[in-house]
């Protein structure tokens, strides 16, 4: 579906002008990373359009402001903070991914850059229960160990930072606290829930990893 799609209505660099402002326009309208904060790493957008609407981006600045905020609360006890630095156009083929093949395909010849790349989709299928749908996932590209994430437009406000968990090398957890606990569960109210101590812990030297490595550091 989406590999054939690619090929087709808009290619990597080649938006509109109106595309071109909204994304810019999308982008000036996020917040930037605290200059209390020790650390700040970058976040690249790839946003599909949506023909139906005349090439509109199918995301919105309220929404990707609360993804962004929440990620930024629960980094901020190791001292990380997260602001999108760019967005560009994805084709509209990109509003579904469904298989494996397509969430390759979104990323193929845009990983670029020492930033985390998050691609946005207006649905995103379960590959593992056929007919279910998710909200996002933490992705990379066969023989590669560059991450980048994946998130629906109907993810809950928690979603970003759970992917960016896995970006830093945490796993799905069994700590009722933890927003990496995918079980359900009434206690600790949701509000309340976050990273574990043990996974803060576990994500200081996966941080320095990645910035020897992978991600430049917007703080330096």
């Amino acid at each position: 579906m989406l590999l054939a799609a690619m090929c087709g209505i808009l290619a990597p660099g080649r938006a509109g002008a109106g595309v071109d402002h909204e994304l810019a326009a999308l982008t000036a309208a996020l917040p930037a990373c605290e200059a209390a904060r020790a650390h700040c790493i970058g976040i690249q957008l790839h946003v599909p359009v949506a023909a139906d609407r005349g090439d509109a981006v199918i995301a919105h600045a309220d929404w990707l402001a609360v993804q962004l905020a929440e990620a930024n609360r629960h980094f901020a006890p190791i001292e990380v903070g997260f602001q999108v630095v760019g967005a560009d156009a994805l084709p509209a083929g990109a509003g579904r991914v469904a298989t494996p093949a397509d969430r390759d395909a979104v990323a193929e010849g845009r990983l670029t850059g020492k930033v985390i790349h998050v691609f946005i989709t207006g649905q995103l299928d379960d590959v593992d229960q056929p007919g279910e749908v998710i909200r996002g996932v933490t992705w990379h590209l066969r023989g590669g160990d560059r991450k980048y994430v994946i998130l629906s437009t109907v993810a809950p406000e928690r979603v970003l930072a759970h992917e960016l968990g896995h970006v830093f090398g945490l796993p799905h957890s069994g700590y009722a606290i933890s927003i990496m606990n995918k079980r359900p569960r009434t206690e600790p109210p949701i509000e309340q829930r976050t990273f574990a101590d043990a996974e803060l812990a576990a994500m200081r030297p996966a941080l320095r990893r990645l910035l020897r490595d992978q991600l430049a550091d917007l703080a330096r």
